[in-house]
């Protein structure tokens, strides 16, 4: 029974997190890593609505497919119409790779707010060339704050 509880409100944060980010990228037409985490902004009037108007739904077709990571996304607009879209393989997966810029720009949101831009730039341009890093430690300047 308490394994069963610990699924069910794992799935129910799941599903709140799903809603949240929804809304988020109804209202700015993205997500980043800060919006994900503005608890201010997840109690926000705006969000709450566009919150109320997604639902998550738990699909055998995903389970059954585990541990892929997959997901299938259907809308219903006001009009009637509706699209449904299976997406077998997210992004950031072997399958369906980022691009480089894409790297790029992802580490720069993550790493520049807590090393800066000068630091996350040398990280860049080490890990991108780590064929020529003689030494490891040559990184350690770098991920270390000020």
């Amino acid at each position: 029974m308490k394994r069963t509880i610990r699924r069910q409100i794992a799935a129910s944060r799941a599903a709140e997190t799903l809603q949240y980010l929804v809304a988020i990228m109804l209202l700015d037409k993205t997500v980043t890593f800060a919006s994900i985490h503005d608890k201010a902004r997840m109690r926000d009037p705006a969000v709450m609505r566009q919150r109320a108007k997604v639902e998550v739904v738990a699909d055998p077709r995903i389970d059954a497919r585990r541990p892929r990571r997959e997901a299938i996304v259907e809308m219903t607009f006001t009009d009637g119409t509706q699209l449904t879209e299976w997406v077998r393989d997210v992004r950031g997966t072997a399958e369906n790779p980022m691009t480089r810029d894409e790297i790029i720009a992802k580490a720069r949101e993550l790493i520049t707010p807590v090393l800066g831009a000068a630091k996350c730039s040398t990280i860049i341009e080490k890990i991108f060339a780590l064929e020529n890093v003689k030494n490891i430690r040559e990184l350690r300047p770098a991920l270390q704050p000020s």
